[in-house]
């Protein structure tokens, strides 16, 4: 097949899913090529993987009033530039004559406006409905001011709207779990095909390490991703023998973005991994633990129930700090029973959850659109 691939997303495991769709249907004898206004040289990006990378610039004029440099940026850059720019590359990609583009998300509208002007047959990979839209965590405080107010009342409709005929547009959609389905059967009325994400067990794998005290937490200091419950979690453990809470995001001290390998590594060296997200509609954090021998402690809500067997691989626990704990305190109590749990693990990923089963089954998918 010959395959164009449209993102635009930070660093992030939603960058990652794009580097490893890219990699995978490359391996698989296809020809990829990528479109997309991100510039960014990370470790996920996927012009190193494609067979050709077209870069457009979006980089609107600076406006130096700083009352209407916001105004500008939303209602001008975004719904009007952005909107022109994706028109072009529409009209790239059809006449270059691809048998499917597959479109991820658009940091800018969620849903990208490629999807509206686009003649190739294509497939919206949703990750999930957009957010700011749809999630009562993300509605406005009460105390905002009344001008703000109104403005981010407005700005969040046409957003919506924006991103509802977007997805709409699309030929084809696929999602990332059966949670997420469901989100976006409730947003846009839409059965979305499941395409599951996974991970490279020849990077993420037990290293021989010698366990310390810790529990790792791969995630924001922010309540949505469960830090509140986190904390709170630990601080329930005695201190005479409290485990530290290992807490990590996507850089290292100096700036720098940590590689696979140093994820691995504290993983390994970890006691469990807590994955503690309302809404996570999937979760690469627990694949990623799972892959290195390390059990998962989960929210029994979202995607983690798809992808943890509970009691075997990691444990599915409620909205409970002292629940939590005690998961933790039997981890720290029960090293061989964690050993076993921790062998399901690698064992799960190995047989149902890697890069190269799923990109085989989303290459199936792409052939069965067509």
């Amino acid at each position: 097949m010959k395959i164009a691939i449209f993102y635009n997303i930070s660093f992030s495991g939603a960058k990652r899913a794009v580097f490893e769709h890219t990699k995978g249907l490359e391996a698989l004898g296809n020809a990829v090529d990528i479109y997309t206004t991100d510039q960014a040289n990370d470790i996920f990006s996927p012009k190193v993987v494609a067979s050709n990378a077209y870069f457009y610039k979006f980089l609107p004029k600076e406006f130096k009033i700083p009352i209407l440099k916001r105004v500008k940026e939303d209602f001008y850059d975004t719904f009007i530039l952005l909107k022109k720019l994706h028109k072009k590359i529409a009209r790239d990609i059809d006449k270059r004559n691809y048998d499917i583009v597959l479109i991820h998300t658009d940091i800018f509208t969620q849903a990208p406006f490629l999807l509206r002007y686009l003649k190739t047959k294509n497939v919206y990979f949703c990750l999930e409905p957009l957010k700011n839209a749809y999630e009562y965590s993300l509605k406005l405080n009460e105390d905002t001011f009344f001008i703000n107010k109104i403005y981010e009342n407005i700005n969040r409709l046409i957003r919506k709207k924006i991103d509802f005929k977007n997805t709409l547009s699309a030929t084809n959609i696929l999602t990332i779990s059966l949670f997420a389905r469901e989100r976006i059967i409730a947003a846009y009325d839409l059965y979305p095909r499941i395409s599951y994400l996974g991970v490279d067990e020849l990077v993420f794998k037990p290293q021989k390490i010698k366990k310390i005290k810790q529990v790792f937490f791969v995630a924001d200091k922010d309540p949505i991703y469960g830090y509140d419950l986190a904390l709170e979690a630990i601080n329930l453990i005695p201190k005479e023998i409290r485990p530290e809470l290992k807490i990590i995001t996507w850089n290292k001290d100096n700036g720098k973005r940590l590689t696979d390998n140093d994820l691995s590594i504290m993983y390994s060296e970890s006691i469990a991994t807590l994955s503690l997200s309302r809404f996570d509609t999937f979760g690469l954090v627990p694949l990623e633990s799972m892959a290195c021998g390390v059990p998962v402690i989960a929210l029994n809500v979202a995607g983690y129930r798809e992808i943890i067997l509970n009691n075997k691989t990691g444990f599915l626990v409620d909205f409970e700090a002292r629940e939590i704990s005690e998961k933790i305190i039997y981890c720290m109590n029960h090293p061989k029973e964690v050993k076993e749990m921790g062998e399901n693990g690698r064992k799960w990923i190995k047989e149902n959850w890697t890069w190269k089963i799923h990109t085989e089954k989303l290459n199936n998918l792409l052939r069965e659109f067509i």
